[in-house]
């Protein structure tokens, strides 16, 4: 009896240790399936930090060539679960706080702050500050190109025998008459010069507005609103020779 009791603990202690070592190995195989990295984001490869330096320079309205200095910061930088090329802009005296990041997955850029503000390049204040600022320089570029800025006083007349007399008051305004062989018309109005390269107008008290156009010498005229009876100025003023 003692024999046979002796040998079933032997059998029960020889299971248990089998079931242990089971269990184990089980936990074991879980342990390391659950420590296995999960899945990153898929880039393309193709897309280098360089060709994406190269598309921050062309998308940017940035001076790169004379004034900021574009560097990369980060070759994976992890933002909102995506990566991206992280690049820093300087001038000649310090880092600014308007960085870049480009997408490496889609190419979209976006400027970054240390706030952790972002925008797109169209609707970032720096950005939009240097547009308006190349707008503005190519506009004076262009008028420099057409010319000295125009001389209006003189003396005009157009086929109709109306003539017109131009006396300047300052750089941004001038006295103008307008008048046909019987004096009848309009006289000693005040015209507001709107642009340099020859635009003026007037709009007189009673919504009569005169537009004064100059190129080469010849002055256009364009009226809306009420005029005297039999009055009809419109048209082109040649300069009067004496």
């Amino acid at each position: 009896m003692m024999k046979h009791t002796a040998g079933l603990a032997v059998l029960l202690a020889a299971l248990t240790a089998a079931a242990l070592v089971s269990c184990t190995n089980g936990n074991n195989n879980e342990s390391s399936i659950s420590s296995e990295p999960e899945s990153s984001i898929v880039l393309e490869e193709d897309f280098t930090v360089e060709q994406a330096e190269e598309l921050v320079r062309e998308t940017l309205p940035l001076d790169f060539a004379n004034t900021y200095t574009l560097s990369v910061n980060d070759e994976n930088r992890e933002w909102n679960g995506r990566s991206y090329y992280h690049f820093l802009i300087s001038d000649e005296m310090v880092t600014l706080e308007t960085s870049v990041l480009v997408d490496r997955e889609n190419k979209q850029i976006f400027t970054y702050y240390p706030d952790g503000s972002a925008y797109a390049p169209e609707d970032d204040p720096i950005c939009k500050a240097a547009e308006n600022s190349e707008n503005s320089e190519s506009t004076n570029s262009d008028e420099q190109q057409t010319g000295q800025q125009v001389e209006w006083k003189g003396s005009y007349q157009n086929d109709s025998g109306i003539t017109l007399t131009i006396e300047p008051q300052d750089t941004n305004s001038f006295e103008f008459s307008l008048l046909d062989e019987n004096g009848t018309g309009l006289e000693q109005q005040i015209a507001r010069v709107i642009s340099e390269d020859g635009t003026a107008q007037s709009t007189s008290t009673d919504r009569l507005t005169v537009t004064f156009t100059q190129k080469d010498g010849v002055v256009t005229i364009e009226t809306e609103g009420t005029l005297p009876d039999g009055f009809s100025p419109d048209g082109n003023y040649l300069p009067i020779i004496e």
